[in-house]
């Protein structure tokens, strides 16, 4: 029996060495896939144009190198001076704080209606909502056009080529995902709490603001950080939407790109400057959904 035992705790540790070695060559390769490419482009920002693209790996002395021969902040000095790629910027950043503004409210609004009331025809809404989902985003691209430019022929109101517009229509693609998401984290909530609320007076608004809303933290700031990055990182409708007032950097960034030259160096530059708000707002609120996962089990 003893020999036995140890035979079996000796498979379970070569098991769990090489489980915790396999997990870790996982960690590993997701991380050279994700960063490797970043680094390119922070190399990149530092070169000449001539030496990035001349680079050639058949010629001695000018083969493909991570750190620059000859480093350079002149792509940061002229990145805006080409392409006005900081008024994109703050586009960008309007488009998105009011998409991710708008629909976590709207999100946080419908999923507690879903959660606490069970009303005729709710799993029905929530399998159409779904749905939308199943269905490919160029698909609302010409419906979407031929609306806005329907509201502004019969009504003046003009929502092609504004802010408001473009928030309206990224929030609704929004939305769906964020109400079920939301939803989930509201049923894991217990009744009881809005009950005990509801006993000491707390009308139901209350209760969602002061009760709900500080447990579902988490699920809140997953949900902003998902709408804030859906409307900053959008191409096809902000390449028809918009226009030279509100063009946001995901399409600014192709400016760089002529049918003359290609200035690959500014490019990288420039992707680097824009990258730094999701980083920060990322980097920023992970603080907070982490706090609150570990606050949720302290007090579960």
């Amino acid at each position: 029996m003893a020999t036995a035992g140890l035979a079996y705790r000796r498979r379970h540790k070569r098991g769990t060495i090489l489980g915790w070695l396999l997990f870790a060559l996982a960690v590993l390769a997701v991380l050279i896939v994700v960063l490797v490419p970043y680094g390119w482009m922070v190399s990149g920002s530092f070169k000449s144009s001539v030496e990035l693209q001349a680079a050639d790996v058949t010629r001695p002395g000018q083969e493909p190198s991570w750190i620059p021969r000859q480093p350079t902040l002149d792509n940061y000095r002229n990145v805006n001076r080409t392409v006005r790629i900081l008024d994109y910027l703050k586009n960008s950043l309007i488009i998105s704080t009011g998409t991710m503004v708008l629909a976590t409210t709207l999100a946080l609004l419908a999923a507690y209606a879903l959660s606490r009331w069970a009303f005729p025809g709710r799993n029905a809404y929530v399998v159409s909502v779904l749905s939308t989902q199943m269905l490919p985003g160029i698909l609302f691209l010409i419906p979407y056009f031929i609306l806005f430019t329907w509201l502004r022929n019969q009504f003046g109101v003009q929502l092609r080529d504004t802010y408001i517009g473009m928030i309206i229509t990224y929030t609704s693609f929004a939305l769906p995902f964020s109400i079920v998401m939301l939803r989930s984290f509201l049923d894991s909530i217990p009744v009881e709490l809005d009950e005990q609320a509801q006993i000491d007076g707390a009308s139901r608004l209350r209760i969602l603001f002061s009760v709900l809303l500080p447990l579902a933290r988490p699920g809140i700031v997953s949900v902003a950080i998902y709408c804030f990055i859906m409307g900053w990182n959008e191409v096809l409708f902000a390449s028809v939407l918009t226009g030279t007032s509100t063009r946001t950097v995901a399409v600014g960034l192709l400016e760089y790109i002529t049918a003359h030259e290609a200035r690959w160096t500014m490019m990288m530059a420039a992707s680097i400057i824009t990258s730094v708000p999701v980083l920060v707002l990322f980097s920023f609120l992970q603080r907070y959904v982490i706090s609150g996962l570990v606050s949720g089990a302290v007090k579960g």
